[in-house]
């Protein structure tokens, strides 16, 4: 079985983000070894390949360090990394799916008679966007359902999610969102994020699909 591992084109982020802290004499190298392991500053001196696969164990920990550092601790800082590396990844043109949000748009408002077919093309449209993502975790999976508790929307959920650090959930909630503000102009806080079991991540709209067909 392979081991539970990113993509390095959001791996060399933090890669480099750590790197450029140590640089800029924001963090000395010795923090920095007091919290990671040593496989995790090993990265430092390496470089790192875009198309290649990092164990998600140490990504969390980088992660972490970043959100102590630099972040503060708050929340609202790993949000901000996974819209950055949303625009990263829509600029460096590595995935075809993101390439389809700037046609989203369009679709998100052709179909508004039927509101059970609304929802389904919707449905539809997300999980071709969404199925980048075993492109850049091979652990976990991902599915579009319905929200049980909001029948015109959908949620994505992601379970054998346990691997999944609190920050990741985080910067996800936010890539999520900056791709919904690619999307179509007004939905940059189109989803919010919650753990319901340790192995489980939902991400749930914050409005009706109907809704956004109409603004």
């Amino acid at each position: 079985m392979a081991k539970p591992s990113v993509k390095g084109s959001i791996f060399k982020g933090v890669i480099d983000d750590l790197a450029r802290l140590i640089e800029e004499g924001r963090v000395s190298e010795n923090e920095v070894d007091a919290r990671l392991a040593a496989e995790d500053l090993a990265f430092l001196e390496t470089e790192i390949n875009p198309a290649a696969w990092y164990p998600i164990e140490s990504y969390g920990r980088l992660m972490q360090a970043l959100g102590e550092i630099e972040g503060g601790g708050k929340d609202t800082y790993f949000t901000e990394r996974g819209r950055a590396s949303a625009r990263r990844l829509m600029a460096s043109g590595l995935y075809q799916q993101l390439a389809f949000l700037s046609r989203w748009d369009e679709a998100i408002g052709s179909v508004r008679s039927d509101p059970s077919v609304l929802i389904d093309s919707y449905a539809r449209n997300l999980r071709m966007v969404m199925s980048m993502a075993s492109g850049i975790y091979n652990v976990g999976h991902w599915t579009v359902e319905p929200d049980p508790e909001h029948p015109e929307r959908v949620c994505i959920a992601v379970r054998e999610a346990s691997l999944y650090s609190e920050p990741m959930r985080l910067a996800i909630e936010g890539f999520l969102n900056e791709c919904a503000g690619a999307a179509r102009e007004g939905l940059t806080h189109l989803h919010t994020s919650e753990r319901p079991a340790p192995d489980v991540m939902l991400f749930r709209m914050t409005r009706d699909i109907a809704a956004i067909s109409r603004t």
